[in-house]
């Protein structure tokens, strides 16, 4: 029988870099390091420098070479980099900005080679040309790849030169594409006109927004931008498997759509790209350790996006961040560790970096790489191979481990992201509230789904105990309706303020909480302000909480019995009201208890953010609090500083564990599942056991621990 594979790989080509002279030397360290896959990109303009010739002698060298050092390939078709042959033959598929003016291909980051952006996919020619490489590459290269990648990180490329970032794309066939995506929504222009609130008399007078201040028609524009990103990864797809009876996998930018601060410009949707997929994936870029909660919200976020599907952690800082003239320390090889043990923690199965040799070419060029400058492993690199080492000897247990049934769920309102956008030309408010409710519960250790507002049913709702809404305002009726559901069998709901504020067309509701929310919660606004609401303390059951920097402040009026107040403000006026309604509680908070709780940043490589991190107590108490009238359950209990995350493998638990405050720590570790059971450090070989679920374990500063139970 065939011994069974983690796998573990890394980014290794892109273009001209590495350099070919290095390619041989290299692959015989990736495999000598315990990896077993590699990812390539194929990118159009190096592939195919004359109008039909492909090189195939690059593609067949360093097959060939993966091959003698038994290493897996996975080719990324970039086309986002076109040939200089193209961009000059087909000026008329040039990418157009909200100005009308073509955007000439060029050098990006990502591209150092030219041709960035490429060609705007919805010009008939651009989609023959495109097939036409692909069913090139996949007739040459047969079953030899492991697997194929249809577009790297599929999203709408951003400008990064203007401020804000200029987005796109207004040419003329995009704006047919439109044009057609409205009629299929709304069927009628007189529907379309009454959910925009325009005068519209032909479809012609139809125009995507050039300029901000509109709700309506710019959520439409990006929901339809997003579903057209989706529709280009649905048709590379194709392409692929057209000619290829090899599998197709691709993953998201920087952490994943709930992530994501300019996804209002970069529209993509996770849930809507995975779909044609057989895998997927996220890439992640934290540069310190604080930087790992939100590597765990990018996993449980992909993992909910690929809807039963194998996901992966597809791109990993290597822990070498930044380039060119901008440098960081490097991450130490524990930091490092823990960023994988948490990807792996979350039911990953999959592992790659970016990447193995620094890049040569561009602002990117001396840094992302697992190596020095001389192609010499580093002491990350080791770490990365001792992991390697672990997870394949290893290989059936970790392959089939699954996270428990979470009793917690997010809802990522996509549409309320994209208000966000339309308002500030970032979504940072909505990103900050999922990522400070989600950061409440990765600190007590308590699993979390992430549920899409489109995608969620009534089944879904009812595995939870607790379902949360980040910056609600705006949500489709079918959700609230779902909701009111959920309550009714015993479920608890709690929300953000600014509660449906708004419809799903992004009109004013005439009551708020909207969309019959205000029976629901049992209350309606009484005040409202929004902007940074500084320090203030709020009150509940005689404790004073001490809260900061709430971006809202909304009090309610209470309008039924069989709601209270929760939490008051100084003044009396309830800041938190619970409604019990039904079996469930419908708990509405005035205040951003989600933005509260924050650490403001992100793990992409593009939009870098690093704010100012809020304290997070009061808000957490709050949040964990009503977490604990609905019953839900800390499954592992550890000392503070220690974190923990828990998957099953056939009967078997795996608890990932480790020291997050770099000190030494002695301290008892709480699993009642494992009764009195015997258990194994994977790493280190130590034994030990639970007597009643409880077991004493030792950390030094930054350690990780894998116990199999």
């Amino acid at each position: 029988m065939e011994k069974a594979i983690f796998t573990f790989g890394t980014q290794y080509l892109r273009g001209f870099s590495p350099d070919r002279s290095q390619w041989a030397k290299d692959l015989k360290l990736i495999s000598e390091l315990h990896f077993n896959t590699i990812r390539v990109w194929l990118v159009w303009g190096v592939l195919e420098p004359a109008d039909g010739v492909v090189d195939f002698e690059y593609i067949d060298t360093i097959l060939d070479l993966a091959e003698k050092n038994h290493l897996r390939v996975i080719f990324l078709f970039h086309l986002h980099g076109a040939p200089e042959w193209a961009i000059r033959k087909y000026r008329d598929c040039w990418y157009v900005d909200q100005y009308g003016h073509p955007f000439e291909p060029s050098t990006r980051a990502n591209t150092p080679s030219g041709g960035w952006p490429g060609l705007c996919p919805d010009h008939a020619a651009t989609q023959r040309l495109e097939e036409r490489f692909i069913k090139a590459v996949c007739e040459h290269v047969g079953n030899r790849a492991y697997a194929y990648e249809p577009i790297n990180e599929p999203h709408m490329w951003v400008e990064f030169a203007r401020n804000p970032q200029g987005y796109f794309c207004f040419c003329e066939e995009t704006r047919k594409c439109f044009r057609t995506w409205l009629q299929r929504c709304y069927g009628t222009l007189e529907a379309l006109g009454k959910a925009w609130g325009h005068r519209l008399t032909d479809w012609e007078d139809v125009r995507p927004p050039t300029w901000a201040f509109g709700y309506a028609d710019t959520v439409d524009w990006r929901l339809f931008t997003t579903e057209n990103i989706a529709e280009l990864v649905k048709r590379r797809t194709g392409y692929i498997r057209k000619y290829s009876s090899v599998q197709v996998i691709a993953h998201a930018w920087g952490g994943g759509t709930v992530t994501c601060g300019q996804l209002g410009s970069m529209a993509f949707d996770d849930w809507k790209n995975s779909q044609p997929l057989d895998k997927w994936g996220c890439s992640a870029f934290p540069s310190n350790i604080t930087h790992t909660c939100n590597v765990g919200l990018s996993m449980d976020s992909t993992r909910s996006a690929a809807q039963g599907k194998e996901f992966w952690q597809s791109e990993l800082s290597a822990g070498d961040v930044a380039g060119g003239l901008h440098r960081a320390l490097y991450a130490t090889p524990e930091t490092f560790a823990i960023w994988c043990w948490e990807a792996i923690g979350h039911g990953s199965k999959g592992l790659l970096f970016w990447q193995f040799r620094k890049e040569s070419y561009g602002n990117e060029s001396g840094a992302y790489g697992l190596t020095d400058y001389q192609g010499n492993p580093t002491p990350r690199a080791m770490m990365a191979s001792k992991i390697a080492k672990t997870l394949n000897d290893n290989a059936e247990l970790f392959n089939h481990a699954e996270m428990p049934q979470a009793d917690v769920a997010i809802l990522f309102s996509y549409q309320s992201v994209m208000f966000n956008w339309a308002e500030y030309r970032n979504n940072n408010l909505s990103v900050d509230a999922i990522g400070g409710y989600y950061r409440a519960f990765w600190e007590k250790n308590i699993p979390v789904d992430i549920l899409h507002e489109e995608f969620t049913t009534a089944d879904m709702l009812s595995r939870y105990k607790m379902i949360v809404l980040p910056c609600p305002f705006t949500l489709p009726k079918h959700l609230t309706d779902l909701l009111g559901k959920f309550v009714n069998d015993g479920g608890t709901v709690l929300s953000d303020p600014m509660l449906c504020l708004w419809d799903e067309h992004q009109k004013l509701s005439d009551h708020i909480p909207g969309n019959g929310l205000h029976t629901l919660f049992g209350c309606e606004e009484n005040t409202l302000m929004t902007g940074n609401q500084g320090a203030f303390d709020v009150f509940a059951d005689g404790r004073k909480i001490p809260l900061k920097n709430s971006y809202v402040r909304e009090t309610w009026n209470i309008t039924q019995d069989t709601a209270k107040a929760m939490v008051s403000d100084g003044n009396g006026q309830p800041m938190i009201v619970d409604a019990t309604h039904g079996k469930g509680h419908a708990v509405l908070s005035g205040i951003s208890l989600g933005n509260m709780a924050s650490q403001q940043i992100s793990i992409s490589d593009d939009f870098h953010r690093e704010g100012t991190e809020q304290d997070n107590r009061g808000a957490a108490e709050l949040i964990l609090e009503v977490a604990r009238q609905a019953n839900v359950a800390i499954p592992v209990d550890v000392p503070p500083n220690i974190r923990i995350r828990h998957m099953v493998s056939n009967g078997k638990h795996i608890l990932i564990a480790y020291e997050f405050q770099k000190k030494e720590t002695d301290g008892t570790l709480e699993f009642a599942a494992a009764g009195d059971s015997p258990w194994t450090n994977l790493l280190d070989g130590a034994t030990g056991c639970f007597n009643d679920g409880k077991t004493s374990l030792t950390f030094k500063p930054n350690e990780v621990k894998v116990l199999v139970v």
